[in-house]
């Protein structure tokens, strides 16, 4: 898919800000969301399955480089549903690349402010006193400080006590901030914010502060397309730094690439993503300038297990793709679709990664804690009753409608045409009719006809449920929770949501359940 964005002169449009901060100062209100240690450790799937359609890596070597192509991953990576009880580190927040502490933490910004998220998921709102200046990009720094990028573009020097000791301009207009294990800043061109500015000759990719906030050195070469005002869009990305080595994922092209800290490159890695637009380029819709070029990878980061995680846009701006590289080798070795395209993911020592709840994480509430579903005893359409205990151990979906409801005519074949796709021996699908009389419902079913089961509502079920509107669909866990709700119908981009979300509950363990759900799978840990 080609993304089209408005040509603007000076700064461009900004998505929503996410991305770090550290232990500075106490913070009042902090936000508490650890799992309380007397809790039981909750049974889980496996980690990563063995992928039946992987390919290795076609790989060649030119100037001392090595060229990796590795579409398919050997392994799908299955996302945990049900967010850790031990420690972990949250690489992405809302989409966003966060940026690790020595703690094991992570830092991020959040609504121009700065947040720290540490390895028990405890987030923490830092009071960081910069004269009002909005905080788009933060790092770990030298004596336990920050580095900090504002909406502006200056470059800041924080203290362990929040205070703001220096700010210069940064090397690039806008930037994206990452250091190294000393604190040292490293800057690239920020892809939420675009400058247009004329570029000429051979510009850095990446630049090397010094303890004041100035430019130490430079290495890399940016890319200067044939519209060289574009060059800030062309040479934009995210870096994760390793002890010697700067991984860099370019916001535009389909490639991550590792180099040394003086510029040499090791490897180049693409994965097939056909969507990308390699060299972005100016074009005028009616009389109005856009920009040609195409989002693809959104943010990268070293894992606590050693790994390197790529969050990428698969073509469709509804979903997201993780992909896990081996960091010295580049080979692909895990991958997985997210059902969302700003995920918060944290992932352990083990290597499993955890889909979490980034509102839930603001707000203070344990992800894991999910709400229970009414029960219900309720009569069927056919004959019969069902219950919620008779769905005890399943992973349930759930859909709400009614014979007046016009957008639930579309949904429906498509919610049957989906559950018929899921085999799963655990799974289940039924639905809850809220028309008073059953004439209608009956007529509604037979225009496509349908042998799931029907409960009856007969006009109670708002009262009890509390749903917005029609169509409501929700997704019940094995323990009879309620995992995530759908309210209306957004066509496709909802459907993949649904079966995303749903594989993700299957593939989680039952407590007391010693094999995976994943029968005949092999699966690694």
């Amino acid at each position: 898919m080609t993304s089209r964005t408005q040509a603007t002169v000076g700064r461009g449009s900004s998505r929503p800000a996410v991305v770090a901060a550290i232990a500075l100062v106490v913070v009042l209100g902090g936000l508490a969301v650890a799992v309380s240690s007397g809790m039981t450790e909750p049974a889980r799937g496996p980690i990563a399955v063995v992928n039946p359609a992987a390919a290795a890596p076609v790989e060649s070597s030119s100037g001392g480089i090595r060229y990796v192509h590795a579409a398919v991953a050997a392994e799908r990576l299955v996302l945990d549903s049900i967010p850790p009880t031990g420690k972990a580190t949250v690489l992405f927040f809302q989409g966003r690349t966060t940026q690790p502490t020595s703690s094991g933490g992570a830092l991020t910004t959040e609504a121009g402010g700065v947040l720290f998220v540490d390895a028990r998921m405890r987030v923490q709102r830092l009071v960081i006193k910069t004269e009002g200046r909005e905080i788009t990009s933060v790092a770990a720094g030298p004596d336990k400080g920050l580095w900090a990028v504002t909406g502006e573009g200056e470059v800041l020097r924080i203290d362990r006590n929040g205070e703001m000791v220096g700010n210069v301009p940064g090397a690039f207009d806008y930037s994206f901030v990452a250091s190294d294990a000393d604190g040292n800043a490293w800057l690239v061109r920020s892809p939420v914010q675009t400058a247009f500015r004329p570029a000429f000759g051979s510009t850095p990719l990446l630049a090397r502060l010094n303890d004041a906030g100035e430019t130490a050195s430079t290495i890399g070469a940016g890319v200067i397309p044939p519209d060289f005002l574009l060059t800030h869009l062309a040479s934009s990305g995210r870096i994760a730094i390793g002890d010697s080595v700067i991984y860099f994922a370019p916001f535009i092209r389909d490639e991550v690439i590792a180099m040394t800290m003086t510029g040499d490159t090791l490897w180049v890695v693409t994965r097939g993503l056909e969507h990308a637009v390699p060299v972005p380029r100016f074009e005028v819709v009616d009389m109005q300038p856009v920009i040609d070029y195409a989002p693809v990878n959104t943010g990268i980061a070293l894992g606590p297990d050693g790994r390197l995680y790529v969050l990428s846009v698969p073509g469709t701006t509804d979903v997201s793709r993780l992909d896990v590289l081996d960091p010295e080798t580049g080979h692909l070795l895990r991958s997985s679709m997210v059902p969302t395209p700003l995920p918060t993911l944290a992932a352990d020592r083990d290597g499993r990664v955890y889909l979490l709840d980034d509102f839930v994480l603001l707000t203070g509430v344990a992800p894991r804690a999910r709400a229970p579903f009414s029960e219900f005893d309720l009569e069927l359409l056919r004959g019969g009753r069902v219950t919620s205990a008779d769905m005890m151990g399943k992973v349930v979906l759930i859909n709400f409608w009614a014979s007046w409801c016009e957008p639930c005519r579309d949904e429906m074949p498509a919610l049957d045409a989906l559950r018929r796709s899921i085999t799963h021996e655990d799974f289940a699908f039924m639905t809850f009719n809220e028309d008073v009389t059953l004439g209608p419902a009956r007529r509604f079913l037979e225009d496509y006809g349908s042998d799931f089961p029907v409960a009856l509502g007969r006009g109670d079920l708002r009262a009890k449920y509390h749903y917005v509107g029609l169509p409501f669909t929700v997704l019940i866990d094995r323990e009879g929770r309620v995992v995530t709700r759908w309210i209306g119908f957004a066509g496709e981009e909802q459907l993949r949501s649904i079966r995303s979300i749903t594989q993700a509950e299957l593939d989680r363990l039952m407590p007391g359940m010693d094999h995976s759900p994943m029968d005949g799978e092999a699966h690694s840990h």
